[in-house]
């Protein structure tokens, strides 16, 4: 088929709809992923890669229908691919090898005190680069550790990149995974949409021992400078769009106050808890006070109303399903840049929280005195007058939503296995 529907977007749920041409790489699918056939049988499909022969199309893109044992629920086949995954790797000498050269290669970059740069563009969310150090804050590096999902399952990162902790553990600053030619996308998905730090991804696929050298593993880092979007790649960068604000390198111009804004949709009583811990992480990370603005808006006025449904609006027009009644706004200064420390740790532990410990809808807006006057786009666009030119250029900025709760996946997806198991029966 050439069409299917992605079940999650800002227009809500089952609500967008893209054709195979406009999926550029397996990678790419995965962070659009789940996707579901068009029509009422909305089952789960799956992305296939156009082939070529002698530089000539033979089979165009398209998705494929997946078979009904396929359609279980998530964390089954999570859990189902990562022992698939685990079996693989553990007999594979070119997989023991390529993690070794990494871990080594990144480790000597840490003694040295040399920094791991990398960069990418996605430009369905911003003209402006992300930028980042993989070792900003870093301290060691580990093989095979182990990290907890939010949704109960457990995997091994191939190479993890720690700092020291904010609180009792060490943080997660960023990780390797080496790829070996098996595509499991729903492991890898649902890991890109849980994970609050960079994960590269390192295809070894068809590469021998041999080839497998110090020189390869610092020429394979070094290539996360380079775009990853331009067809298929070696090293690719799996980034949670919660992350965007605190990598985007954005210009000045377009904020003289250098302040952005989270908007976070939850229940009551995780709105509280949300309000206690984004205060105790900004005092544990000395901001000043008043720097990091934590306010509840409440609808209980008219003019506290409107408040609510702006923000509302800027998330998506299901923020009533999170909480009709009320929202928290986070105020705080953007990143200065790459080399931010303060910044990044504020921005990674708060990622964590949210996709690991709450179920929040997050909505953004990249200052703070902005207004939503097109809410039909999903990303900000910055319309600013150029003197060259005599007009106003566009920019676009960032998405206006950047996280939804990893267990309105489980649930929907759950949804579809039952209304398929049923429909089968019934014919």
């Amino acid at each position: 088929m050439d069409e299917a529907i992605i079940v999650f977007s800002r227009k809500g749920v089952f609500r967008t709809t893209i054709a195979a041409r406009d999926v550029r790489s397996r990678e790419h699918a995965r962070k659009l992923w789940p996707l579901v056939s068009p029509g009422p049988s909305r089952q789960m499909v799956t992305w296939v890669s156009p082939t070529f022969e002698s530089g000539k199309l033979r089979r165009r893109s398209h998705f494929r229908l997946l078979p009904a044992q396929h359609t279980l629920n998530p964390k089954a086949l999570f859990d189902d691919e990562e022992a698939s995954r685990w079996r693989t790797v553990q007999e594979s000498p070119e997989h023991r090898r390529a993690k070794e050269l990494v871990a080594a290669e990144i480790s000597r970059r840490l003694n040295a005190g040399l920094a791991m740069p990398w960069a990418f563009k996605d430009m369905d969310a911003s003209d402006y680069a992300l930028e980042g150090n993989l070792l900003l804050g870093a301290d060691q590096v580990s093989t095979e550790h182990p990290l907890e999902t939010p949704f109960g399952c457990k995997f091994r990162l191939d190479v993890a990149v720690l700092g020291p902790p904010v609180q009792a553990e060490p943080m997660v600053l960023g990780g390797v995974e080496i790829e070996l030619g098996h595509a499991f996308d729903g492991r890898k998905a649902l890991i890109g949409k849980s994970l609050g730090f960079p994960l590269i991804s390192i295809d070894i696929t068809e590469m021998t021992l041999a080839e497998l050298t110090p020189e390869w593993a610092k020429l394979v880092l070094t290539a996360t400078t380079r775009s990853h979007e331009q067809g298929r790649r070696q090293t690719y960068i799996y980034l949670h769009s919660l992350l965007y604000p605190l990598y985007a390198q954005l210009p000045a111009f377009l904020d003289d106050e250098q302040r952005h804004q989270f908007l976070l949709f939850a229940d009551d009583k995780t709105l509280n808890k949300l309000v206690l811990w984004m205060t105790l992480l900004s005092e544990k990370l000395e901001y000043r006070k008043g720097t990091v603005a934590v306010a509840l808006v409440n609808g209980r006025s008219e003019q506290s109303r409107k408040v609510l449904e702006r923000a509302g609006q800027v998330v998506g027009p299901d923020w009533r399903e999170f909480n009709g009644q009320r929202c928290l706004r986070l105020t705080l200064p953007r990143p200065k840049g790459p080399a931010d420390l303060q910044a990044h740790r504020f921005h990674m532990t708060m990622a964590r929280i949210l996709l690991s410990h709450t179920d929040t809808l997050v909505g953004y807006k990249y200052c703070n005195a902005l207004d939503n006057y097109h809410p039909e786009e999903d990303v900000w666009v910055a319309r600013c007058w150029s003197v060259d030119l005599k007009t106003y250029a566009q920019h676009r900025v960032l998405p206006k939503r950047l996280a939804e709760p990893i267990n309105r996946l489980f649930a929907v997806i759950s949804d579809l296995h039952r209304n398929h198991a049923t429909t089968n029966q019934e014919t």
